[in-house]
């Protein structure tokens, strides 16, 4: 019998010329009804994924909070294992957290810590610290988790898109021009390199946020040979 994965959705929001963040790293860019939005979206998907770089840099809490609804599963992609024992997502017990991480590090003290402190870890192979994406979307959903939110960063979305695993990209467009060449953009990575490569979208929904600003597209990804 096929193994299944769970479905996949990406949600980002950028400046309207493709930023999520400065060269200084301010992603300042939600209205506060893009970030009802994303919460809603939190409380509509049984886990919200996040790379270890955004736990590092933001130290988010990935709980519902400007919604009613559950708390998602926090699941933290961090192949080296580099996120900080205080980090909220190990010291908030909102929501149950899940590392991600490679199996060279299953004997780690790291990992001996964030059990105590009741972080679930998962192990899988890797390649250069990179998880194998595939296998660990596999395992979540033997764990009952059949959708995920991913949150980002880029170079997260890059792994996500480049292994054909997202299934329905949202963005929203916030009415700000942020510029550098060092600035952040949704999806990182080394890039696709022809038109033939490219991840190809289907808009399905454009919708007018209600500060009357920004707009919000929904897009089913195609896949790579659509």
């Amino acid at each position: 019998m096929r193994r299944r994965r769970p479905y996949v959705t990406a949600f980002v929001t950028m400046s309207a010329d493709g930023k999520i963040a400065s060269v200084v790293r301010d992603s300042r860019l939600s209205c506060p009804f893009d970030k009802k939005r994303q919460h809603a979206l939190r409380a509509s998907h049984d886990a919200v994924v996040v790379g270890a770089s955004t736990v590092l840099i933001d130290d988010p809490l990935l709980t519902v909070r400007l919604v009613k609804g559950p708390n998602p599963k926090r699941v933290i992609v961090d192949g080296r294992l580099r996120i900080p024992l205080n980090s909220r997502v190990v010291t908030n017990k909102d929501a149950e957290t899940i590392i991600l991480t490679c199996s060279d590090n299953s004997r780690s003290e790291k990992i001996t810590a964030l059990l105590e402190a009741g972080v679930k870890v998962l192990t899988f192979p890797c390649v250069n610290g990179v998880i194998d994406l595939n296998e660990a979307l596999l395992k979540l959903r033997e764990k009952g988790i059949s959708s995920i939110l991913v949150e980002g960063g880029g170079e997260l979305l890059w792994h996500f898109f480049r292994l054909s695993l997202v299934d329905e990209f949202r963005v929203t467009i916030s009415p700000y021009i942020i510029g550098g060449s060092d600035a952040i953009t949704p999806v990182e990575g080394h890039g696709f390199g022809t038109l033939s490569e490219w991840v190809k979208l289907r808009l399905t929904h454009a919708i007018r946020c209600e500060c009357g600003n920004e707009v919000h597209l929904v897009y089913r990804v195609l896949g790579r040979n659509a």
